[in-house]
């Protein structure tokens, strides 16, 4: 019989499970963040190939990975938090996963206070350090401020919410106005300063109702559009533009002039995103910017460009609400370099006059004049803002859809108090009544008594009604065209005399008058260049014929 012989083993040829228990664990390459910065520990070996950690290497100063996303264009991000070495307060931002790789980040990094430490190893430590380290939340990133769902992000980047919990959303757009966006004081100081001069000042109102209205458009899926307050210099409009943004911010450093770009008013625009817009003095600008900045402001879209990795860009949207100022009209100054404010540019940015009784005012609240309460207004919205407009969007965030329900009921009863109006009258009346809407919805945002900015409004409304009538932009212009041309040279040499045979080759057409009865019989070519003008030829015959301006000829069926 065999004697069985168990082998025996040695250190070099025992089974490695054999001896685990006994194994020194491998050191492994580690990052560590503490409260003095990110740090690299490496990893050596002695010459015994024994590994231990090296002595730690500082990266930055602390940085916490807390989570990824993408853009709209499908661009990656990583998310980082920090601690400002300033303030002392928490910060978030997204930073392009494309900056990290090519190492353009460092710069972006040190603009937020980071401390980046020199050496090239250093930074691909970094590198790898903010691609491949902390949590795995997702977030949304996006350059579009306003409503993200039930989140609202301010223009400065902040968010808002109904609750006091973090949304997993990341603002990475334009922030060059941020400071001005931060609130200051209490609600009762802006109550007491400001908000209450509204009360009997109908174009405080309106200023106050277009703020409001602002981060409604969205929510009742309504059309951008805005007011355009003209008027004497001196005579408070500017006051009423800052009375409007003071709901947001701080006037100064928000509100904006018209001398700027379209491609720039398109960014702001983005930026702005279910927000307020005020942009002062439109004589500042080019004519051809003020038709292109309503448009596209209004439209609510950027043009397509094209995106590097071939292809384009993603479109960004917006909805704004827009409060211009200036002592003349959009529409006068084209007319005067030539140029045209047709009936949507008319609809979108109507023109209301600013005169009442003392400049913008209907009431003084005991100053003695409307100078005095327009330097207290001003001086008051540089020291009280932003608070009402971050309390308005809570209370809309705490039920979002009783919001939308009370804000159309108001809608609806505004309308009602109207006469029946064509599709621009109506669009502009409809305007009127989302700011009319807004302002009695935060009426427990700005202390005023239920009813009085209804009642505001409507006079803005109503003046804009008597002066602009029921009818269609398009037909009034028309209307003045012909009306200006027949003033200008009915009388002149332009018109021939009935009887005279002269070859004249330079005149609009015939004059023929039998008693106090005119006529004028005006060349077709002269009609559709000086009369109809940019108006469809027929269209201008039509008009005028309706309005008894011009005769229609049964027998050849024809104008």
């Amino acid at each position: 019989m065999c004697k069985e012989v168990k082998p025996k083993f040695t250190e070099e040829t025992a089974p490695l499970g054999d001896m685990s228990e006994f194994a020194a664990p491998f050191a492994q390459p580690r990052y560590d963040v503490d409260g003095a910065g990110v740090w690299y520990i490496g990893v050596k070996t002695d010459r015994e190939g024994n590994t231990q950690e090296a002595t730690p290497v500082k990266l930055s100063s602390p940085i916490d990975i807390i989570g990824r996303g993408t853009d709209n264009d499908g661009a990656y991000y990583r998310v980082i938090r920090w601690q400002d070495a300033n303030t002392r307060r928490t910060k978030t931002a997204a930073i392009p996963k494309g900056e990290i790789v090519t190492g353009q980040c460092w710069a972006r990094l040190g603009q937020y206070g980071i401390d980046i430490l020199s050496g090239k190893v250093k930074r691909e430590r970094l590198s790898d350090y903010l691609q491949t380290q902390g949590g795995g939340d997702i977030y949304t990133i996006t350059d579009r401020a306003g409503w993200h769902k039930d989140t609202y992000i301010m223009p400065s980047g902040e968010t808002i919410t109904a609750t006091d919990e973090g949304p997993a959303i990341i603002y990475n757009g334009d922030t060059s106005q941020a400071k001005a966006y931060q609130p200051n004081g209490e609600l009762t100081d802006w109550q007491q300063n400001i908000a209450r001069y509204a009360a009997g000042n109908s174009r405080l109102c309106l200023a106050l109702g277009a703020s409001f209205a602002a981060p409604l458009l969205s929510l009742l899926n309504e059309e951008s559009g805005g007011f355009h307050l003209m008027g004497d210099s001196s005579d408070g409009k500017t006051t009423a533009a800052k009375v409007a943004l003071s709901v947001w911010g701080r006037p100064s450093g928000s509100l904006l002039s018209w001398s700027g770009t379209k491609i720039g008013f398109s960014n702001t625009a983005a930026a702005r995103n279910d927000g307020l817009l005020v942009l002062d003095e439109i004589g500042q600008a080019s004519p051809h910017v003020i038709g292109d900045t309503v448009y596209s402001v209004m439209n609510g879209i950027n043009k397509v460009q094209g995106a590097k990795q071939g292809g384009n860009r993603a479109l960004t949207r917006w909805k704004v609400m827009m409060f211009s100022t200036d002592e003349k009209t959009p529409d006068s100054i084209l007319k005067h370099h030539k140029g045209d404010w047709n009936a949507g540019q008319a609809a979108r940015l109507p023109s209301i006059r600013a005169a009442a009784q003392y400049g913008i005012y209907d009431t003084l609240h005991g100053f003695e004049d409307g100078a005095l309460l327009s330097e207290h207004i001003a001086q008051s919205a540089e020291k009280y803002h932003g608070v009402a407009g971050r309390l308005f969007i809570r209370q809309l965030s705490d039920d979002l859809e009783q919001a939308k329900r009370q804000a159309t009921e108001r809608i609806a009863a505004f309308m009602a108090t109207i006469p029946e109006l064509s599709g621009q009258a109506r669009r502009v009346a409809k305007r009127f009544a989302i700011a009319a809407a807004a302002l009695e919805l935060a009426a427990p945002v700005t202390g005023l008594p239920v009813g009085v900015g209804m009642a505001g409004v409507k006079q803005c409304f109503d003046e804009w009604l008597e002066a602009n009538g029921a009818g269609k932009h398009e037909d009034r212009r028309i209307i003045e065209q012909a009306e200006d041309f027949i003033a200008q040279y009915a009388l002149g040499t332009r018109f021939m005399e009935w009887s005279d045979k002269s070859t004249n080759r330079d005149h609009a057409g015939y004059r023929k008058q039998e008693g106090e009865k005119l006529e004028l019989w005006v060349i077709r070519r002269v009609f559709a260049d000086e009369i109809a003008q940019s108006f469809d030829e027929s269209k201008a015959c039509r008009v005028l014929a309706d309005n008894g301006l011009l005769k229609y000829n049964y027998k050849n069926r024809g104008y």
